[in-house]
């Protein structure tokens, strides 16, 4: 029984050096910064889409990233897009949903994209 409570925090401090551990690992690639490209630069034979960043899954029905201000929300956008292997996003939206009913801040989705 005196057993239990040193092993419980043991576990405890375990499980919050891992998930420290891989939030570290997910840092965003410190490169140069993803082009983006405005809708109508690209014609869509001059790219692949790679991914379609924040509305790709079931999951944007219920929730997509919010941020206090527009660029944080591209900055996060890109990052993403880096961590799939594009060489630049299009097609961004940003809207502002600060005054909406759910008062979340900057959403923004895009493509992003691979260059040929």
């Amino acid at each position: 029984m005196k057993l239990r409570k040193p092993l419980c925090s043991l576990a405890a401090l375990m499980l919050c050096m891992a998930v420290a551990l891989n939030a570290a690992a997910q840092e965003p690639v410190r490169g140069a910064p993803l082009r983006v490209f405005d809708a109508t630069e690209l014609t869509p034979d001059r790219y692949t889409v790679i991914k379609r960043i924040w509305v790709e899954n079931w999951r944007s029905a219920f929730w997509l990233p919010a941020h206090n201000d527009s660029s944080a929300a591209i900055a996060a956008l890109t990052a993403e897009a880096a961590r799939s292997g594009a060489d630049a996003v299009t097609h961004l939206i940003c809207l502002n949903d600060q005054r909406a009913w759910l008062d979340r801040g900057y959403l923004c989705y895009g493509l992003a994209v691979k260059l040929k």
